[in-house]
């Protein structure tokens, strides 16, 4: 893009008129973005996804809550199911995987010569409220992160994380705890005390 020149995002009137399964209000996603399996998909409200994120659903859902954003060149392989809760961040170059290829040798990692000697792992994907995922991480099949959980920048997460945990790394652990405080101030948000 030629700065100076804004993206021009889809609204939830473009989405609807797309076929999106659900969508709420104040939903942006920019045009650059790559989205397959709209059907598959259900957006609550308050939610921007950015240039450059790919989104694969055709064969699986995607569920994602209120008040979160999906930075630029992200991708989400939905097959096997991706839910991302309320309040979450997946920053740029967050790759989230429902599948992957076995890489023992026993069977194939690609479509080629015939998808029926392929076996890949595969599971779906939770992310449960408040969570953010650093820059360029990775999420594999079959795991949850835990409600508040940090990952850091450049993460391969393979199992599941446990609530307001703090991680990063390759291979992850956990660094120290999160404060809760942000899961009150978005219940006041909600109650309109604030």
């Amino acid at each position: 893009m030629i700065e100076g020149l804004q993206s021009r995002y889809l609204n939830e009137d473009d989405l609807r008129h797309l076929g999106i399964k659900n969508v709420g209000q104040n939903v942006l996603i920019s045009e650059h973005a790559t989205v397959v399996g709209i059907a598959n998909i259900s957006l609550g409200s308050n939610i921007r996804i950015d240039s450059h994120v790919v989104i694969l659903s055709r064969r699986g859902h995607l569920s994602i809550g209120d008040n979160v954003h999906i930075e630029p060149a992200s991708s989400i392989v939905a097959h096997n199911g991706v839910s991302i809760g309320n309040y979450c961040t997946i920053s740029h170059g967050v790759r989230l995987f429902t599948s992957s290829a076995d890489y023992s040798g026993a069977s194939f990692t690609n479509v080629f010569p015939d998808g029926r000697y392929q076996k890949p792992k595969e599971g779906s994907i939770e992310i449960q409220d408040h969570v953010i995922i650093g820059g360029n991480s990775v999420v594999m099949p079959g795991v949850v992160v835990g409600e508040g959980a940090a990952v850091g920048a450049l993460s391969f997460v393979r199992s599941s994380l446990d609530q307001w945990g703090i991680y990063a790394g390759n291979p992850i652990r956990r660094l120290g705890s999160r404060s809760t405080e942000i899961r009150e101030i978005a219940k006041k948000i909600v109650a309109g005390e604030i």
